[in-house]
C-alpha cells in the first residue's frame, strides 16, 4: 500500500498536510479537494455513523476524528486522514495498523496544540516531521527504498 498523501483537516481546512507521490501530474487545489473529502464525510455521517474509510477504483481514503480544545477553551473537531493506493488487503491492516497510527497522529497534535488559536496555521508547519516519522515507511516506492538503503 502505497500513501499518497497524509493530514489533519479542521473545519475542511488542510492545517497539516503532506503529499509524498502525487495520484496525477495535475496540479489540484488543495483547499478544494480538502473541503470535498470533509463534505464527503460529513454527508456520509449523515446516512450512517461512523464512516471510516471511503474508497475507489484507485485510492482508499482512511478517515479518524478527534478533538482538540481551542485557545478559547472549546473542543474543536479534527480530522486525520491518509490517502492509499487501493489495495485489497485493506481491511486486513485497517485495525491493526492503519487506525491506530492515525489515532497516535491525533494524540500527538492533541499533546503539541491544545489551547492553540488553530486558525495561524504557520505554527504547524514543523508538525509535518511527525507526520514523516509516522508515515515515512510508507510513502517510497521501491526503486526509492533501495536507493536509500545502498547510499
Amino acid at each position: 500500500m502505497l500513501i499518497r498523501e497524509a493530514g489533519i483537516l479542521f473545519q475542511g481546512i488542510p492545517i497539516i498536510f503532506t503529499s509524498y507521490h502525487r495520484a496525477s501530474k495535475d496540479q489540484t487545489n488543495l483547499i478544494c479537494s480538502s473541503g470535498l473529502m470533509s463534505g464527503l464525510l460529513t454527508f456520509a455521517e449523515c446516512l450512517m455513523e461512523p464512516v471510516e474509510y471511503f474508497e475507489s477504483s484507485k485510492y482508499s481514503i482512511i478517515f479518524k476524528k478527534g478533538k482538540v480544545i481551542d485557545c478559547f477553551g472549546k473542543k474543536q473537531e479534527t480530522v486525520a486522514f491518509i490517502v492509499l493506493d487501493k489495495d485489497e488487503r485493506l481491511e486486513k491492516y485497517l485495525y491493526k495498523t492503519i487506525l491506530p497510527l492515525l489515532e497516535k497522529l491525533l494524540k500527538r497534535f492533541k499533546n503539541q496544540f491544545n489551547g492553540c488559536n488553530l486558525t495561524k496555521m504557520a505554527q504547524f508547519e514543523p508538525f509535518k516531521e511527525t507526520l514523516d516519522k509516522l508515515f515515512g515507511t510508507g510513502t517510497q516506492t521501491l526503486e526509492e527504498k533501495v536507493v536509500s538503503l545502498l547510499f
